[in-house]
């Protein structure tokens, strides 16, 4: 069953609830009070005695004052035959809560119930469930045995009298049998819960009523569900909200990622709110790398066969209806997703070292088989549509270059040139040169209607520039060859001769320093202020006096010097990079400035 791989998470957010739920100076303690409570409403049962007053227009139920005598809830059966009394506790059953918690005594007094309250006549059976959602250890288990067993075994000699244990696994299979719906989310999430999932099932992955309607939903829901002083309640209940998600999934591959969509902007939320309070960061890791992580492995290894299939993102019919750019925009989700689930385990240190290296070795040889074998048999990852693209670049950059694919990288990168040279100059090619300002409706509308819009650019370049700098990974001469075709031909618009290839204009290259607090912003939303450099096309270069590789490497220089820059958030790289692809976000070029030896020396020789 497929719901089996996330119950550890089902265990850390029903281990982490207290025994009650209740509304303490306008913050929710939530409690698996309200579990137990919907789990037998689902069951049929009736309603005897709660520990709280309904309210449906209230955050939370309201807590009841009086005296339980032991019992915390109790329900009648639908053939009112049977009565189930619920002595809840959220401690560890052990000797030292025995009594110190009141196991003892609750229970003694839950086996004692007043059974002239009316609509018991028909009680033939009374059963009294400790239900605790913490740990035991052999010695409680032990002391409740030996209580149940000099306990009567019936109540006024005619009543039935049974004692039953839910430990924490027990509650967490009859949540997994009974309550993977929506009801199971606290009070005042649960409309808006119930809302979302059947927005989910009803509408497609990237169409607008998804961007416009669903994911603003989404966005408010997970804020609301994280408001508030964090605690460990909050933080598991969102791997909860995503697991019955799924139970909403269609079996069809844009179903599936449009439920990773809905992943990755619950793990953004997530990184956010512990951004001003540390202590719940491993939490987070954890969700981030066995939730999110985890689940992008088992969608590459479902769909694999796309990257090593011939034109096997030319499917038509999924997220755009223009082919060509509907290709395009495919290929470069997917490479992506494939760039952060290979980068994300190296950022940590799970477990055995030797084992989790040969695992991250693992993962990138087999990330990098497939991204070879796509950019051979796929066109379309060879189409950066807009600017913005950069960043899926950079990934299949990142994955050879880790990989030590070099020959690899050479080959991509050359390949990659002449087929922005055709999309630059040939006129006859229906895909338009790189969108500038990574206006996706105005490439969109150039290519259905072909014509130039208004407010198409293609007229500078933070793209190109990258793709230049990542050429010093390279040996030479190779790094000189490539580094002068994209300057000489795509930039400049240069043929061999030297004379203009035709009449568009030089494209300017430009470079960006991003503000101070990039790290922290662009996980929450598009950061795209900072400062501009415009490289005047490197207006030294004049004959042979200044080689491009020369000019570059001033241009860094001058930069560093003028504008030096650092991310001090402390985020990883691959959720700073989640962030850059979900917020449309441009990366620092310092990001990979600091990955190539060449640019990263003459940085540490400062």
């Amino acid at each position: 069953m497929e719901l089996l791989s996330f119950k550890p998470f089902l265990i850390n957010y029903i281990g982490s609830l207290l025994e009650r739920t209740r509304l303490e100076k306008s913050d929710l303690k939530m409690g698996f009070d309200w579990l137990i409570y919907q789990i037998c409403l689902i069951k049929g049962y009736s309603p005897v005695r709660l520990p709280f007053i309904r309210q449906s227009d209230s955050i939370a139920a309201k807590t009841k004052t009086e005296a339980e005598f032991g019992i915390d809830m109790s329900f009648l059966s639908q053939s009112e035959d049977e009565l189930f009394i619920f002595v809840l506790k959220d401690e560890v059953l052990n000797n030292k809560n025995w009594t110190a918690h009141n196991f003892d005594s609750d229970i003694r007094m839950a086996a004692s119930p007043d059974m002239q309250i009316q609509d018991l006549e028909k009680v033939k059976t009374v059963n009294v469930i400790l239900t605790y959602n913490k740990d035991e250890d052999s010695n409680g288990i032990e002391l409740f045995n030996r209580l149940i067993n000099n306990l009567p075994k019936k109540i006024n000699d005619q009543i039935e009298l049974k004692f039953i244990r839910w430990n924490l696994t027990r509650i967490v299979d009859e949540v997994v049998g009974h309550l993977l719906t929506p009801e199971i989310m606290p009070q005042h999430l649960y409309g808006t819960f119930l809302y979302i999932c059947s927005q989910y099932n009803d509408f497609n992955f990237s169409s607008e009523e998804w961007n416009n309607q669903l994911i603003p939903n989404w966005k408010n829901f997970l804020k609301i569900a994280l408001s508030g002083k964090l605690d460990d309640r909050k933080v598991n209940l969102i791997p909860v909200t995503l697991i019955i998600l799924l139970k909403y999934k269609k079996d069809e591959q844009i179903s599936y990622a449009g439920w990773i969509d809905l992943i990755e902007w619950a793990m953004l939320e997530l990184w956010q709110s512990i951004q001003s309070d540390k202590i719940f960061e491993d939490k987070v890791i954890n969700i981030w790398l066995q939730f999110y992580i985890n689940e992008l492995e088992k969608y590459h290894i479902k769909y694999h066969k796309l990257y090593i299939t011939q034109h096997g993102f030319s499917s038509d019919g999924s997220f755009f209806s223009v082919s060509a750019i509907n290709h395009a925009y495919r290929i470069f989700w997917h490479i992506g997703r494939l760039g952060i689930f290979t980068m994300a385990p190296m950022e940590f240190m799970v477990g055995d070292e030797k084992k989790y290296k040969e695992l991250i070795l693992t993962v990138l040889n087999r990330s990098s088989e497939w991204l070879t074998q796509c950019l051979h048999l796929n066109p379309a990852s060879l189409r950066p549509l807009i600017d913005l693209h950069h960043v899926e670049l950079f990934l299949i950059w990142f994955i050879l270059y880790q990989s030590g694919n070099i020959k690899e990288i050479q080959l991509w990168l050359s390949e990659l040139e002449s087929r922005l040279l055709v999309r630059r100059f040939d006129k006859n090619v229906d895909i338009p040169f790189v969108e500038s300002r990574s206006n996706m409706d105005a490439l969109i509308e150039y290519v259905v209607s072909g014509e130039r819009p208004y407010n198409f650019s293609d007229r500078s370049s933070y793209l190109l520039l990258m793709i230049m700098e990542l050429c010093f990974s390279l040996d030479e001469p190779v790094r000189s060859d490539l580094m002068n075709r994209y300057y000489t031909r795509i930039v400049k618009g240069l043929g061999s001769d030297g004379k203009k290839l035709s009449d568009v204009d030089e494209i300017d290259l430009v470079s960006w320093v991003p503000p101070d607090d990039w790290g922290n912003r662009v996980i929450k939303n598009s950061v795209k202020d900072g400062i501009a450099i415009s490289t005047l096309n490197f207006n030294k270069i004049s004959g042979e006096d200044v080689s491009i590789n020369e000019a570059i490497f001033d241009l860094i220089d001058k930069m560093r010097k003028q504008f030096p820059w650092e991310d001090m958030s402390g985020l990883p790289l691959s959720v700073k990079i989640l962030g850059c692809i979900k917020n449309n976000s441009p990366l620092p070029p310092e990001i990979w400035r600091d990955m190539i030896p060449a640019l990263k020396e003459k940085k540490d020789s400062k």
